[in-house]
C-alpha cells in the first residue's frame, strides 16, 4: 500500500519529466508523431524488464482497446501490414492453388502474403475512384476462388455495399485491406468492419504508426482462434503439454516496445484523419478549374482519410512533372507504383516464388496457365499512366495545401508552357451532382396520404424529403386536417374518403395512415386500382382480414408492406448488422420495454370496435415485428394484461415468447409506466450483449474490459424517411421491400395468439 502511495506521488513529477525530455521531437519538421504519452507507455514496458508479447501486457492491451475502437470483439497484432494480411489468410485456412481476388494497383505487401499461402492472386480491374470495380470481382469469380481482399486505397473506399453482396452471393470470405485508412467510415461503418477480416498496416507512413506493425480484426470467433495461433507459429501455449504446434505458420509476434507505442497511437489516430479530411477536401476545392488536373473522386458516403493525395494530370508528361514538383519541394509520385502490381514483380511476371519451382502455379490441383501480363486489367493500366500522388501529412495545414496547388500550377505552366488559371478566379460550382429526379429522367410517382392525423405527419415530413414523388392528394374524414396536409404539400388536393379519390386521381402509392378497422376495405379498394399500399400497423383488425388483403396485394402483382419503421431506425441497423455478424455467440435471452405515460381515456385507441384492442394492438406489432426481424418468428407466447388506468381495454401487458430457435424473452408493452428504461432492448447472448435505445447502442464483447457507446448520426425522423425512401425505391425498381409482404401478417398472427393466451389464460402456440 506504501509503496503504491508514493508510486501516485511521484507520477506527476514523472510525467514532467518525460515531457521534458520530449520537448527535442518538436525540432523536428514535418509530422511529430511521438511525445511524452508514448514515452510513458515505453518506460512502463522496460520497467516490466519483459518486451516479449506473449508474456506481456501492452501488446495483450493494445489488441483489446484497437478491437474496442472499430468494435469488433478480435483483434490479432503482428508485425507489419504485410503480417497483417497474411494473418487473414491463415485464419481462413485456405488450400494450396486457390485463387484470391485482389487489387491491381497496391504495394506488394497485398500480394506477398498470397504466395506465401501457396494461393494465386487474380486481379479485379478498378473504377474511376482507382478503386475495385465490384462487377470485375463477380466476373473474376471461379470454382477456385475462395477469398476476396479488397484494398482500400489513398484513404477512400471500395463500394463496400455491392462487394459485400457478391461476396454474400458467392460464399466466400471478404478481406479488407484497410493500410491506408485508418478510422476511415463508409456509411456509417469503419472501414475492415464490413467483410470477414480486416487488415491494418502501422508503418511509419500511416495516419497511426508503430514504425513497423499490423493489426487484423475479425468478428469471427474461429477465424480469430486460428490467427492467434498463426503469428505464434501455430504454438498451442496452454493445455497441449510443453510444445504443440498445431499447423504449419510463421512468427508474426509483436513486442512489448511496440504494442506500448500502438496504445499512444490509438489516443491520436481520429484527431489526424480529422486534420487530413479537412484538407484533403480543400485541397480539391482549390484544385478545380486548373487545365489537365482531376482530383480522384472520393466515393459518395465515405469520410476520406486521404493517406496521399491522388490526382489525374493530362496533356504534361508525368516524368517531367513530379520531377520539377519535387525541385520546388513538393514530392510527387509519377503512377503511385507506376505500373500495376502484378507487372512490378517476378514473382508474378517470371513465376520466380520458391527456387525453381514456380509454385504455387504448378500445383498439383491447379489445371491453369496464369500468366500477368499487360492488358490484364486495362482500366489500371490506363488510370497509372495519368495518376499523380502527393504524399502528405496532417502537420502540413491550409498554408501548406495552398502551397502544394501553388506549385501545382507553377510546374504546370513550366512543363507545358501553358498559362494556368488561378484556381481563386475560378468560380467554383456548388453542387455538380446531377439531382436525384434529374437521374430518374425527371418523372415523378403520385403520391397520396389517407388519414391526416399524428402518424400521417410524419409520413407527410417523408415524403417532402424524396426527390421523386409529387404528393397529389390528402385524405381525411375531417377535411380541415386534410386541407393543412395540402397547404404543406404545395398544392395537393383535399379529398373526404379515398373512393373520391380514386375517381379524381391518377395514384401510384398511398400510405393508409387510419384507424385499424378501416385498413381491409380502404387497402383492397386501393390496390384493386393498382395502387402500391404503405399501409400502418397493424395491418388488419384479424388475421383473417389481413390474409384477405395480402392475397388481393397478391392478384394485382402490387406492394403492400406494413409500416415497421422500427426497422430502419439507425440503432436497429447496427444490432443487425452485430447480430448476423455471429458477434454475440449464442443467444440466451431477449427483452423489449415499450412503455410511457398517455392518457388514453376518450380517445378511439380504447375502443376496441375501431382499434381491435389495446396496448397489445397499439404498441404490440412494431415490438413483435422488431424481434421477428432480427432473431426468426415466434413459436409461443404467454401473455399477462391489466387495466391499471381502468379505461375498459388492457394498459399494460407482458408477452413472454418462445422463438422457433428456442430462444425465450419478454416484450413489455404499457401506456400507465411514468418511468421507463433509458433503453427499449436488451439482448444477452454468451459472447457479448447489446442495449438499444433511440440515441444509439451500447455493447460489449466478454473479450473487452468495458462497455462501448456508438450514438447514432441521425434521430427517429430520418429512420422514417429511410423506410419511405425504401418504400418509393421498392416500386420504382419493382423489387421485394426489405419488410416483406408477409411481415405484417406475421405480427398479426402473434397478436391474435397473445390475445388468445390471454383470454385463456395459458401459453399458445402462433402457428
Amino acid at each position: 500500500m506504501m509503496k503504491k502511495k508514493i508510486k501516485q506521488a511521484l507520477k506527476p513529477a514523472v510525467n514532467v519529466l518525460l515531457k521534458v525530455l520530449m520537448q527535442g521531437a518538436k525540432k523536428y519538421p514535418g509530422r511529430v508523431l511521438f511525445d511524452e504519452n508514448e514515452l510513458a507507455l515505453l518506460r512502463q514496458a522496460l520497467l516490466s524488464q519483459n518486451l516479449f508479447g506473449p508474456d506481456g501486457s501492452m501488446v495483450a492491451a493494445f489488441e483489446k482497446e484497437f478491437a474496442v475502437l472499430y468494435g469488433a470483439p478480435y483483434a490479432v497484432a503482428s508485425t507489419s501490414g504485410t503480417a497483417a494480411i497474411h494473418t487473414a489468410l491463415g485464419g481462413l485456412d485456405l488450400d494450396g492453388g486457390d485463387e484470391i481476388i485482389t487489387a491491381p494497383i497496391t504495394d506488394l505487401g497485398t500480394i506477398i502474403p498470397i504466395l506465401y499461402q501457396n494461393c494465386i492472386p487474380v486481379f479485379a480491374d478498378i473504377d474511376e475512384t482507382c478503386q475495385m470495380d465490384p462487377e470485375d470481382i463477380e466476373r473474376k469469380i471461379t470454382p477456385r476462388t475462395k477469398a476476396i481482399v479488397v484494398v482500400h486505397l489513398f484513404g477512400n473506399a471500395c463500394n463496400m455495399e455491392k462487394i459485400v453482396d457478391v461476396a454474400k452471393r458467392h460464399g466466400i470470405p471478404l478481406v479488407e485491406d484497410c493500410s491506408q485508412t485508418h478510422v476511415t467510415e463508409y456509411k456509417g461503418k469503419y472501414l475492415g468492419t464490413w467483410g470477414d477480416i480486416g487488415c491494418y498496416s502501422f508503418q511509419q507512413s500511416k495516419h497511426m504508426t508503430t514504425g513497423d506493425g499490423g493489426m487484423t480484426i475479425t468478428f469471427n470467433k474461429n477465424y480469430y482462434e486460428r490467427m492467434k495461433l498463426f503469428v505464434d507459429k501455430g504454438y498451442a501455449r496452454k493445455g497441449w503439454g510443453s510444445r504443440a504446434y498445431l499447423f504449419h505458420a510463421p512468427n508474426y509476434r509483436m513486442n512489448e516496445l511496440t504494442g506500448a507505442v500502438g496504445r499512444a497511437q490509438i489516443k491520436k489516430v481520429k484527431a489526424v484523419i480529422e486534420k487530413r479530411n479537412a484538407m484533403g477536401q480543400l485541397m480539391t476545392r482549390l484544385l478545380q478549374g486548373i487545365p489537365g488536373v482531376t482530383p480522384i473522386p472520393g466515393r459518395e458516403g465515405v469520410n476520406h482519410s486521404y493517406w496521399l493525395y491522388p490526382f489525374r494530370l493530362e496533356g504534361a508528361n508525368l516524368e517531367v512533372f513530379c520531377k520539377e514538383m519535387i525541385s520546388k519541394g513538393v514530392y510527387a509520385m509519377a503512377g503511385y507504383t507506376g505500373k500495376p502490381i502484378y507487372l512490378c514483380t517476378e514473382s508474378l511476371t517470371a513465376k520466380k516464388t520458391y527456387g525453381n519451382s514456380q509454385l504455387p502455379f504448378t500445383s498439383r490441383n491447379v489445371d491453369k496457365t496464369y500468366e500477368y501480363k499487360e492488358g490484364l486489367c486495362p482500366n489500371a493500366e490506363k488510370m497509372l499512366e495519368t495518376l499523380v500522388c502527393i504524399p502528405w501529412n496532417e502537420s502540413w495545414g491550409e498554408a501548406g495545401v495552398q502551397r502544394a496547388v501553388d506549385t501545382i500550377k507553377q510546374c504546370l505552366q513550366k512543363v507545358t508552357g501553358k498559362t494556368v488559371m488561378s484556381s481563386a478566379s475560378t468560380p467554383i460550382p456548388a453542387d455538380t451532382t446531377p439531382r436525384a429526379e434529374e437521374k430518374m429522367g425527371g418523372k415523378k410517382i403520385n403520391v397520396a396520404i389517407i388519414g391526416c392525423g399524428q402518424i400521417g405527419r410524419s409520413h407527410l415530413d417523408a415524403y417532402k424529403q424524396n426527390p421523386h414523388i409529387k404528393l397529389v392528394a390528402c385524405v381525411d374524414t375531417d377535411l380541415s386536417r386534410a386541407e393543412q396536409f395540402a397547404r404543406d404539400a404545395a398544392g395537393a388536393k383535399v379529398y373526404s374518403t379515398h373512393q373520391a379519390l380514386l375517381e379524381n386521381e391518377s395514384v401510384q402509392v398511398a400510405s393508409v395512415c387510419t384507424v385499424p378497422s378501416t385498413h381491409r376495405q380502404i387497402v383492397c379498394d386501393l390496390l384493386e386500382a393498382g395502387v402500391h399500399v404503405l399501409c400502418e400497423k397493424p395491418l388488419a383488425m384479424t388475421v383473417s382480414e389481413a390474409q384477405v388483403m395480402l392475397a388481393k396485394a397478391q392478384e394485382k402483382n402490387r406492394l403492400l408492406i406494413t409500416a415497421f419503421k422500427l426497422r430502419f431506425f439507425e440503432e436497429v441497423i447496427k444490432t443487425k448488422e452485430l447480430l448476423e455478424k455471429g458477434t454475440l455467440g449464442k443467444i440466451l435471452n431477449i427483452r423489449l420495454i415499450f412503455g410511457g405515460y398517455m392518457d388514453m381515456a376518450g380517445t378511439w385507441f380504447v375502443k376496441k370496435e375501431i382499434s381491435g384492442g389495446g396496448v397489445i394492438m397499439d404498441n404490440g406489432p412494431h415490438a413483435i415485428d422488431l424481434i421477428q426481424y432480427l432473431f426468426g418468428e415466434m413459436d409461443s407466447v404467454d401473455t399477462q394484461a391489466l387495466d391499471a388506468k381502468n379505461v375498459g381495454i388492457e394498459d399494460t401487458a407482458k408477452i413472454n415468447f418462445s422463438l422457433k430457435s428456442g430462444v425465450k424473452g419478454t416484450i413489455d408493452v404499457s401506456w400507465a409506466a411514468w418511468v421507463t428504461p433509458d433503453h427499449y432492448l436488451e439482448i444477452y447472448g454468451d459472447e457479448g450483449a447489446v442495449f438499444l435505445d433511440m440515441k444509439g447502442i451500447t455493447y460489449k464483447y466478454k473479450t473487452w474490459s468495458e462497455w462501448k457507446r456508438v450514438a447514432n448520426k441521425s434521430g427517429p425522423a430520418e429512420g422514417f424517411n429511410r423506410q419511405i425512401d425504401h418504400f418509393i425505391e421498392a416500386v420504382q425498381k419493382n423489387r421485394t421491400s426489405v419488410i416483406g409482404s408477409e411481415a405484417g401478417l406475421k405480427a398479426q398472427k402473434v397478436i391474435e395468439a397473445a390475445y388468445k393466451s390471454l383470454a385463456e389464460k395459458s401459453k399458445i402456440n402462433v402457428y
